[in-house]
């Protein structure tokens, strides 16, 4: 059976781009297509797709979009479709962190078009509205397979960051956290790290022991070597 796609999309050449790239495929079905902000919710409720294409823009205009669509659809796969390119999202996602910048509200608001506010807020996937029918195709086969998926810009770490929510317990590596790794690569010891850090040597060891647990190594070398790896320092 076919999956059942909505398109919510502001621009009609875009729109139509779209759906005619979709009317070529025979496992997405087009339910329905709203034009303007007020009629995405109502869209959503009269046909409640599998899949729902959002303009980034009506995301904008609107930060309560998507918890109402999902609210009236819970299992609908939202695919945002971003204005800005993949050499964008990328420069975004270096001027943003890990390592810069904690990812709180009051970022992510500043980032409001970007894909790491629609992570954020439960979409499955982002795509340039300048992308080739073809990989508009593959990417929607990706989030219906139930994978998440963002541009080159976003590394899986950091996908996983921007996922997690604010203030919830996980695996999200703290800026004070970051800062250690930084300091283990640099080869000091703990209680260099203490001394540069002006915290106590115990709680270096505490962070340190912390880190190990949350990225699954086993002692100091494989930490850093996963953190050079991962680019985390």
């Amino acid at each position: 059976m076919a999956t059942s796609v909505l398109i919510a999309l502001s621009e009609p050449f875009v729109r139509m781009g779209v759906e005619a790239t979709l009317a070529e495929q025979a496992e997405f079905d087009v339910v329905g297509h709203a034009d303007e902000l007020d009629g995405v919710v109502a869209a959503v409720a009269e046909h409640t797709p599998q899949v729902l294409i959002l303009d980034s823009r009506f995301q904008q205009r609107d930060d309560k979009l998507m918890p109402a669509v999902m609210e009236l659809n819970p299992e609908c796969k939202v695919l945002v479709m971003v204005d800005h390119t993949d050499e964008e999202c990328t420069v975004r996602r270096l001027l943003t962190g890990p390592r810069e910048h904690k990812l709180d509200s009051e970022m992510l608001q500043n980032l409001r078009e970007c894909c790491l506010l629609a992570l954020r807020e439960s979409a499955k996937g982002c795509l340039p509205k300048a992308s080739s029918p073809e990989r508009l195709v593959s990417t929607l086969e990706a989030i219906t397979a139930g994978q998440v998926w963002a541009g080159p810009g976003l590394s899986e770490y950091f996908v996983e960051l921007v996922r997690s929510e604010p203030g919830r317990e996980s695996k999200r590596i703290t800026r004070r956290e970051l800062d250690v790794i930084a300091l283990l690569v640099e080869g000091l010891s703990n209680k260099e790290v203490a001394g540069r850090l002006k915290l106590s040597e115990q709680t270096v060891k505490n962070h340190v022991g912390r880190i190990m647990d949350k990225v699954g190594t086993r002692n100091r070398v494989e930490l850093v070597l996963y953190a050079v790896r991962e680019r985390l320092a």
